[in-house]
């Protein structure tokens, strides 16, 4: 039997987390990644490396149960470095999403191609300028770059183009406990393990369940370090965001609307990125434009569920995508003529409309975006799903969220479950109180991620009842850590 590291467990309750300072936070917004290193002894590290390089062997691949398989890992996230990185970008109330995942660098393995991640497979939704989901990078043991870590491409978070040559790439190199919290959507890689060394790295995925609240930071400062393509506007809104600065200051500049408007579909990304956010900052005069623009490619969707994206159909959606994200931008001006798109528009401005609504948050939203999950796209259905769970939380808006469990589309019963996860932060205990049975349900779901929301859910809901529906199936699911295929009994 192995003993639990208990000297990291005192080590982190006797710490407050450690915040970001404004630089760290900076470097983050704009370059899409930021390094760090945990404060946790070496000793965890190397029994955390050498748990796993011993289970290597004797395991098939056992997917998501890292954390039941060697709870020693869930140390991790108490550290005090990892949680206040966590919380300076999510916010206080964040969750840690079902899927987690090893990946292991053997002598011999080949490189990857750059790509981004899927949201489990998800092709179908609207990729978030805002960080809304981050992940942490993890490595147990020290990882120079001749041992094959993680590179990264800075400042591509916000590309759906293939970066090439407009950002450069950043190896994730440093001695053993280096992390690295990464926005969701910047395009990464495996490196080449040139040793003859094994070569592990854990990720897990992370999302925020409210918007940001205002805090004391300062305003936006340039950076003191050049990181192309240069996505300044979209940098600035993003700091906004996460400091609760949500009033856009429209500017008095002469720029053409039209000039600018010409750039949505640029065959660079990043300059119809830029040209949306300034679009955003031109007033009453852009918005119509913006909103046009949601329905630029009318041909519906056909592609299939990939768990990876590799740029091939970035153009399909480029401009429906880019005047979303100026609308956001452009923030309450805009809700009403998106409530019409949600409507009226082709099924690609009908998905952008949902999910620029729920970016938005205004709760005058929420009666067309419950509308929406009758919609026969599942793409719009998954949109306005998610959108829902963004805003305050309506009885409406809840038994909408109850009903789409059971879609028959997994990917909206998933944004069902993390909705009314993210629900059960801010609404009344009564309302609380109707989730439960339904959530129970749930727990069975053939989707996994659908049972591990369900769970969460219920955990954050804690009455009587909840636990009722709760510890009979987390019983029947437990997974005893000290048994392997070594150790049987």
């Amino acid at each position: 039997m192995r003993a639990y590291p208990l000297a990291a467990r005192e080590h982190n309750a006797q710490r407050e987390p450690i915040a970001l300072t404004d630089e760290q936070l900076t470097h983050f917004v704009a370059a899409g990644y930021l390094p760090l290193e945990s404060s946790l002894p070496a000793s965890y590290h190397r029994l955390i490396f050498e748990r796993f390089n011993e289970i290597q062997q004797s395991y098939g691949h056992f997917g998501n149960n890292l954390l039941p398989l060697v709870p020693e890992l869930g140390e991790l996230f108490d550290d005090p470095v990892v949680k206040g990185a966590l919380q300076t970008v999510l916010g206080k109330e964040y969750s840690m999403h079902p899927h987690r995942a090893l990946h292991a660098n053997p002598p011999g393995s080949p490189e990857q191609s750059f790509h981004k991640d899927s949201y489990w497979g998800y092709v179908r939704r609207v990729r978030n300028h805002r960080p809304w989901w981050v992940m942490i990078m993890y490595f147990p043991q020290s990882t120079p770059v001749r041992k094959g870590p993680t590179a990264v491409m800075r400042g591509s978070q916000h590309l759906n183009q293939h970066p090439g040559s407009y950002c450069k790439p950043a190896s994730i190199s440093g001695k053993a406990g280096s992390l690295v919290l990464i926005h969701y959507d910047i395009w990464h890689r495996k490196m080449l393990n040139q040793t003859d060394l094994n070569r592990y790295m854990f990720k897990f995925e992370f999302t925020r369940l409210n918007p940001p609240v205002a805090c004391d930071r300062g305003p936006w400062q340039p950076l003191t370090r050049n990181i192309k393509p240069d996505l300044t506007p979209v940098w600035k809104s993003v700091w906004d965001w996460l400091t609760g600065r949500t009033a856009l200051q429209a500017t008095s500049q002469a720029q053409s609307v039209q000039a600018l408007f010409s750039e949505l579909g640029s065959q660079d990304e990043w300059r119809g990125i830029r040209a949306s956010y300034e679009l955003s900052q031109c007033g009453k005069m852009a918005l119509q434009p913006l909103l046009d623009a949601l329905n630029t490619n009318r041909r519906g969707y056909d592609e299939k569920r990939r768990y990876s994206d590799n740029g091939s159909l970035w153009r399909d959606d480029a401009v429906a995508r880019n005047a979303a994200h100026g609308l956001v931008n452009m923030g309450r001006p805009a809700v009403k003529g998106l409530l019409d798109v949600l409507v009226n528009g082709g099924a690609r401005a009908r998905k952008h409309a949902a999910f620029a609504l729920g970016e938005i948050g205004h709760m005058s939203a929420t009666s067309g975006l419950v509308d929406s999950l009758r919609d026969a796209e599942v793409h719009v259905r998954v949109a306005a799903m998610e959108a829902l769970g963004l805003l305050d939380c309506t009885a409406a808006g809840l038994d909408a969220m109850l009903a789409a469990l059971h879609d028959p589309a997994s990917e909206v019963r998933f944004d069902a479950a993390l909705s009314l996860m993210r629900a059960t932060t801010k609404t009344s205990e009564t309302l609380r109180a109707r989730c439960v049975a339904p959530l129970g349900a749930a727990l069975y779901d053939t989707n996994r991620y659908v049972s591990g929301y369900a769970v969460e859910a219920l955990e954050r809901i804690g009455s009587k009842a909840a636990l009722a529906e709760l510890l009979p199936f987390l019983r029947t699911s437990r997974w005893c850590a000290h048994t392997d295929n070594q150790r049987p009994f």
